[in-house]
């Protein structure tokens, strides 16, 4: 037993009590066995089964998952519970792909700061009667929207800059030959990479997307997905998510005026993804394969909220949140972090570099924002090229930034496509064909 441990006799307070000190009137239940989990924490650091920790807190509440922080002497554990609202949200498929995939990065990406896995269980057969993972505590803070606001323009510079460079790790390329979601097979890795021992033989593939965006209705996957293969296509992928869309658009009542208007859409994009798929800016560099160059894509890539900083801001402590992470044409993944695309709408902003004339004074502030956002993507473009100058060059691209835009229609859904309706019936076919006789527009 490690000098840091207490041996005392402890009792583990109550999921509602650990509500109460967490916040006033919360009192959200995930059916948590608070004893069973620090049993599990125990478990993961190979403590003996006496040691009491210094504390169990709540850390935080999103909009998936329950965050407590366990603290044994120096080492703190993060437990994820998910909430108990959505089934998605507990979906063992889904976090499965959550696991394999911080597994994937902690293997093929080591100086990337994600969490590691330390434990898991993908349901709530076992003694803390909930699905929960068990992970190195990340250090550092988020930045808020009001701490960047305020920030000076230097300050914003080496954020930038501290972002670009881990997400030129990220986006490196990946040795798989489909698109869609990491899955592993094989023993976890993870609680032995952490204790310093030789890990057992894990093996990474690949599956179909899958699907992002859950709410209170999203049911549960499919089992068979877990056993099949990803597209091996951009097309085939594009494809999967209009025929989703078909499905959904038919259960619209035949009487909305707006049916027929998203059909159109529906066939105009069928049409886009088929000339888009051919447009792939790196399918022609010499690289000996006809497959294309894929990397993983963080989908969420947000400093408010998931990357994390040291105290002074500069250094990333931690990328957190990979949920959604999916595998991808790596032009696709050529993305910039949300705050500097108007909140991710759309991936690639037309720049800014001077308010309108007869702008009102009321509209400046969003004219100045969208300048500000102009040079910071440069910069951050600036900053990638120094890792890795084939990545920063799809940012600009114009075949990269139309299958981009596309890819944003297609895999958000139809209920988005009012909001860019203009373009797909009447700007992006020409487009599209413009892009596939010269290459460039």
């Amino acid at each position: 037993m490690s000098t840091g441990e207490r041996v005392l006799t402890y009792v583990a307070p109550s999921e509602a009590a650990l509500n109460s000190a967490f916040r006033d009137g919360y009192n959200v239940i995930c059916g948590l066995n608070v004893e069973h989990l620090i049993d599990a924490a125990r478990a993961a650091l190979r403590l003996h089964k006496t040691a009491a920790p210094n504390g169990i807190r709540i850390l935080a509440h999103g909009a998936y998952n329950k965050v407590f922080l366990i603290e044994f002497g120096s080492t703190s554990l993060i437990a994820r519970v998910p909430l108990p609202q959505s089934a998605a949200a507990r979906d063992p498929i889904r976090f499965k792909s959550y696991t394999a995939t911080l597994e994937f990065m902690a293997l093929s990406r080591p100086d990337v700061p994600v969490p590691r896995i330390l434990s898991a269980q993908p349901s709530r057969a076992n003694p803390a009667d909930v699905p929960y993972t068990l992970a190195e505590f990340c250090k550092g803070t988020s930045i808020a929207h009001l701490e960047w606001l305020n920030m000076p323009n230097t300050s914003k510079g080496i954020i930038v800059d501290l972002l670009a460079e881990q997400w030129a790790k990220i986006a490196a390329p990946v040795p798989f030959n489909a698109l869609g979601s990491i899955m592993a097979d094989g023993p976890s890795t993870s609680s032995w990479m952490w204790q310093g021992r030789s890990a057992p033989q894990r093996t990474f593939r690949i599956i179909p997307m899958i699907p992002r965006y859950v709410h209170d209705s999203t049911t549960l996957l499919d089992p068979s997905m877990e056993t099949r293969c990803g597209p091996t296509t951009i097309a085939e992928h594009w494809h999967y998510h209009l025929d989703a869309a078909r499905h959904s658009i038919a259960k619209i009542p035949p009487d909305d005026d707006e049916k027929p208007l998203f059909m159109q859409c529906l066939d105009t994009l069928r049409e886009l993804v088929n000339i888009a798929s051919s447009l792939d800016p790196l399918m022609n560099l010499g690289k000996g394969s006809a497959a294309p160059e894929v990397a993983l894509m963080h989908v969420d890539f947000a400093f408010w909220r998931n990357v994390l900083f040291s105290a002074d801001r500069t250094r990333i402590e931690g990328i957190v949140d990979w949920d959604d992470a999916i595998v991808v044409p790596r032009d696709i993944a050529a993305q910039y972090p949300e705050e500097l695309t108007h909140h991710a709408w759309p991936p690639d902003p037309a720049d800014v570099f001077a308010i309108p004339p007869g702008t009102l004074f009321e509209d400046t502030p969003f004219w100045r924002l969208s300048i500000e956002e102009t040079h910071l993507r440069k910069r951050f473009r600036d900053a990638l090229r120094k890792f890795d100058p084939e990545l920063a060059t799809l940012y600009t691209d114009r075949r990269a930034r139309f299958r981009r835009r596309v890819d944003h229609l297609v895999t958000q859904g139809w209920r988005y496509w009012a909001m860019d309706i203009d373009w797909i019936l009447n700007t992006a076919m020409d487009e599209a064909r413009a892009l596939s006789q010269n290459g460039t527009v």
